[in-house]
């Protein structure tokens, strides 16, 4: 991969997210904005579902809020993955691994 080139891996980001979320610590090469962006948001929308309290998700509501209007990242979510709830951080994993399955199931993207 060139060095101006971004990686568009899905697979390599969504397994980086729950490394994340299980307080791991990974490499992070500089995806493609637009995919990073949009799995976040299908992570962040598929993990309502997830959380048992509905303060999480408020929280998650307000995570997509913030990736349909400001636009998101993995980097931001390490940082985030320092001081949000256990019931938010375990609802962004099973999404996260909800949505890799899709993806490598069907090859497509939800949004």
């Amino acid at each position: 991969m060139e060095n101006n080139e971004k990686n568009k891996d899905a697979r390599y980001l969504l397994a980086a997210l729950i490394e994340i979320y299980r307080g791991n610590s990974v490499f992070l090469p500089d995806f493609d904005h637009q995919m990073e962006n949009t799995l976040l948001r299908d992570v962040f929308s598929s993990a309502i579902s997830f959380a048992q309290y509905d303060e999480s998700r408020f929280t998650l509501s307000d995570e997509i809020f913030k990736s349909a209007n400001e636009g998101v990242t993995v980097k931001e979510q390490v940082e985030l993955a320092k001081i949000q709830t256990p019931d938010v951080l375990n609802a962004k994993m099973i999404a996260a691994a909800h949505v890799l399955r899709l993806v490598d199931d069907q090859q497509f993207m939800l949004s």
